[in-house]
C-alpha cells in the first residue's frame, strides 16, 4: 500500500512503477544510437515483474484473511497472515498498523508499539497508527506519551470516534478533565449512541466538581445501558458528593442487582453509611468489600475520608487491620 502522500512513497512501490512504463517508453525510442533491448532482457524484464506481481497479489490476499479473521476474534491466527503479507511486501504501512492491533489484541502492547512505529515511519500521515500507538501506550499506562500520540491521530482523522474516546480516558487518567470532556463531545458528536463515552464524560465532569452535569450524562448513559452496573456505581458516587446519601445508596444496590460480585458497589454503600453515621451498615458493607478485594479497598480505607465519623470506633479498627 502506497501511502498518499508523495514523501511516503516507498521505494518499493516507485519501483513497481517504473517496471509498469518501462515497455511504452521503450517503444517511443527513436534514435539510432539508442538501441531497443534484445529479446532476451525483455523477456526477463516482463518474468521479473510478474515476480513482484505476484508477490504483491499473493500479500494482498493474506491480508484480506487477516482482516477476516481480526473480524471474529481470531487473533493468533490473523496475526500470523499479516506476519506473511509483510514477509512480501514490508513497506504496506496498513498491514503494519493491523499488525500492531492484533498484537495490541493479544495484550503483545510493546510488540504492538514497535509495528505502529514501522506504520508511521513508512507513511507519518496515516491517522489509524498514531491511534494504535496511542492506545497501546495507554495500555502501558504511559498515559502522557499515549495522548500526545492521540491528539495527533485526531488531528489527522478527525472522524475517527474511538481516536477521541481514548484521548478521553487517557485525559482522564491524567486528570485532564476539561480536555476530556471535550474530547468525548466530539467522540459523542460522531456515535450518540456510545453509553461509555457518556460514562466516562461522567467521570470527567465528577472530576471538576460539575455534580449536576455529571448526574445528567450519566442519566442518559442508564438510558442507553440501564444493566451496566459500573454506570449506577459512577451515578451512586456522584450523589455521595451531592449529599444525597439515600439516593446514593439505591443507586448502589441496583448495580449490585445487576452484578453481586461489585466490591467498588459494596464499598460505594459503605461510604454513604458512613456519612449518616449507620456504623452497623458501614461496617457490613465494608465487609462484604473486603471478601471481594481485600488488598485494594484496605488501603483505600485507611485514607478515605468518608470514613472519618466512624474511624475511631474500636469495630470499625478491628475490621481495617
Amino acid at each position: 500500500m502506497v501511502c498518499t502522500t508523495k514523501e511516503c512513497e516507498s521505494t518499493h512501490d516507485r519501483s513497481a512503477h517504473r517496471l509498469a512504463i518501462a515497455p511504452r517508453e521503450m517503444g517511443t525510442l527513436e534514435k539510432a544510437d539508442q538501441p531497443m533491448p534484445s529479446l532476451p532482457l525483455i523477456a526477463h524484464m516482463s518474468a521479473s515483474s510478474d515476480i513482484v506481481l505476484s508477490k504483491l497479489t499473493r500479500a494482498k490476499l493474506l491480508r484480506g484473511q487477516g482482516d477476516a479473521l481480526y473480524a471474529i476474534s481470531r487473533h493468533s491466527e490473523a496475526l500470523s497472515r499479516f506476519k506473511a503479507a509483510l514477509a512480501l511486501n514490508p513497506d504496506d504501512y496498513e498491514v503494519w498498523t493491523l499488525h500492531g492491533f492484533c498484537l495490541a489484541a493479544l495484550k503483545q502492547y510493546e510488540a504492538s508499539v514497535e509495528s505502529f512505529n514501522q506504520a508511521i515511519a513508512r507513511c507519518p500521515t496515516h491517522g489509524l497508527a498514531w491511534h494504535g500507538k496511542g492506545h497501546a501506550l495507554a495500555k502501558l499506562s504511559h498515559f502522557e506519551e499515549a495522548a500526545t500520540h492521540l491528539e495527533q491521530a485526531v488531528k489527522l482523522n478527525p472522524g475517527d470516534n474511538k481516536a477521541w474516546y481514548n484521548l478521553g480516558t487517557a485525559q482522564n487518567q491524567l486528570h485532564r478533565y476539561r480536555d476530556a470532556v471535550n474530547s468525548f463531545e466530539h467522540s459523542l458528536k460522531l456515535n450518540p449512541h456510545d453509553h461509555r463515552a457518556r460514562y466516562n464524560q461522567g467521570v470527567a465532569l465528577c472530576g471538576l466538581h460539575r455534580y449536576d452535569d455529571a448526574l445528567r450524562v450519566l442519566q442518559l448513559a442508564l438510558e442507553q445501558r440501564p444493566n451496566a452496573h459500573y454506570i449506577w456505581n459512577q451515578r451512586g458516587t456522584v450523589l455521595i458528593q451531592m449529599g444525597h446519601y439515600s439516593e446514593a445508596i439505591a443507586s448502589f444496590e441496583t448495580s449490585l442487582s445487576h452484578h453481586a460480585n461489585n466490591p467498588n458497589a459494596w464499598y460505594g454503600k459503605a461510604r454513604a453509611y458512613a456519612m449518616v453515621g449507620n456504623l452497623e451498615q458501614t461496617l457490613k458493607n465494608l465487609y462484604r468489600t473486603f471478601v471481594l478485594s481485600p488488598y485494594v479497598y484496605k488501603v483505600m480505607v485507611q485514607i478515605d475520608v468518608h470514613f472519618d465519623g466512624v474511624r475511631d470506633h474500636p469495630q470499625f479498627q478491628r475490621l481495617i487491620e
